[in-house]
């Protein structure tokens, strides 16, 4: 079975697909004509750029692959998160202290930016701010979230460090360390959130066409041409692409797609549990997640169904060994739930750089490029839509939140996914080495 079909199934089997509210009308793009910016994707990041612009008066039409939410934005485990993945000080080395400040102040306000936005456009899409709690899964990993605590304390974060006994009366596991909790978070039906911004967006003026693949991107004396597969083309003053995971090796979006490297992250979710066994697990809107390098994630949905996700199979296979890794931590850290019928499961790309950092890339004059959210990108994405539409409508570089560089190819791009499956390997037997010493 290629990728191609694998991704499809990887969406129409979610939980989020049978759930989700419906999908606007996005019909291909067979008309060319003008416009004064193109999106290429359909998810968070084109769709909220898309509205913002949409809100500003600007002819803007986003040009979608599938459908709008079709890739990682309708397939994650929407967890609302604040926040990069790295502190200040990582910032400070890899941009200089003025960047990071930028970038800190910004990241810092994500999660309530998609919340508002969320509220502001009455988007269905089951929104709960009830926290996001980070599980130290060995002794180890305590100062470090002690420290992140203190960080995110001293930036007016809404934080608070859990010790295990707080943390098993939290989330009804004994299973963590310790931990911590960031209030500001939260979780969202993910699929119903991109639904949700289309909706908005082609309700203030922008148009926005699901099934028009990208098949080529043109200099023309009156702009960039960017042309479908259909043969229909949009020529634009400028072109966005938010294609993250899903951007394409081989065509126009090459040395976009060559700046990050895709992995699949696997997802289980069960029937709607009873009063009784929701009782003994982490409330409706909490976020979980956990400091292991070959991490987990977990939820309870609005219906009462638990949600778990993990890293499987590297080339993004279906297969029921392909989802042995979040079904052996769902019984590990939730014991009661041994037994339970899993009755969805699926997968989606996340987008992965180098450090870690998301990427804002001016590919060419006039051609912009956001993406490599590196599985943090619910908030951030959404959040990034006004950023995007200043960058789009002549705001300098200089005075954006995040630094704006060239596409920057990963060297040997082809062998990175199967050499980090060695890695990921070795990742676990340092996080099962951590929390064994922790056990004596």
């Amino acid at each position: 079975m290629n990728e191609q079909k694998v991704d499809g199934l990887g969406f129409s089997q979610s939980l989020w697909f049978a759930t989700a509210i419906a999908a606007p009308d996005t019909p291909p793009l067979t008309d060319s004509r003008k416009a004064d910016v193109a999106i290429v994707g359909g998810g968070f990041a084109g769709l909220s750029a898309a509205l913002h612009l949409a809100e500003r008066g600007v002819d803007v039409v986003v040009l979608e692959a599938k459908e709008p939410g079709w890739g990682a934005s309708g397939r994650n485990g929407g967890q609302v998160i604040a926040g990069l993945k790295h502190d200040f000080a990582d910032m400070v080395a890899a941009y200089g202290t003025d960047t990071a400040e930028r970038m800190a102040a910004f990241a810092d306000t994500t999660a309530d930016a998609a919340f508002d936005l969320i509220a502001r456009h009455g988007i269905d899409c089951d929104a709960v701010r009830g926290g996001w709690v980070q599980g130290a899964h060995a002794d180890s990993a305590l100062p470090e979230i002690d420290a992140m605590v203190e960080r995110l304390s001293a930036r007016g974060g809404d934080v608070a460090a859990l010790n295990a006994d707080e943390m098993e009366r939290l989330l009804g596991t004994n299973w963590y360390k310790g931990g911590f909790l960031d209030r500001r978070a939260g979780t969202v039906q993910p699929l119903s959130l991109a639904r949700g911004l289309a909706k908005a967006a082609i309700a203030v003026g922008a148009a926005v066409h699901g099934n028009s693949p990208v098949s080529g991107m043109a200099r023309s004396a009156a702009g960039w041409v960017v042309t479908t597969e259909g043969g229909a083309a949009i020529t634009a003053d400028r072109v966005l692409m938010c294609t993250n995971g899903y951007s394409d090796l081989t065509g126009v979006q090459s040395a976009v797609a060559r700046s990050v490297v895709p992995f699949f992250s696997y997802q289980i979710a069960t029937r709607p549990l009873s009063e009784n066994q929701l009782g003994a697990l982490p409330a409706q809107g909490l976020g979980v997640s956990e400091t292991r390098r070959v991490l987990s994630y977990c939820r309870v949905d609005k219906e009462g169904r638990f949600v778990m996700g993990a890293r499987g199979a590297l080339d993004g296979t279906l297969t029921d060994a392909a989802f042995s890794r979040p079904l052996e931590r769902l019984q590990e850290i939730f014991p009661t739930l041994k037994g339970e019928e899993i009755v969805y499961r699926w997968n989606g790309k996340v987008a992965i750089t180098p450090d870690h950092f998301p990427r804002i890339m001016e590919v060419a004059p006039g051609v912009g490029s956001a993406l490599g959210w590196n599985g943090r990108g619910v908030a951030i994405t959404t959040a990034m839509g006004p950023v995007l539409a200043d960058w789009m409508t002549g705001t300098p570089a200089s005075e954006l939140p995040f630094p704006v560089t060239a596409p920057r190819p990963i060297p040997f791009h082809v062998f990175k996914r199967p050499a980090s499956g060695v890695a990921v390997t070795w990742y676990n037997y340092l996080d099962n080495r951590e929390r064994a010493k922790s056990a004596r």
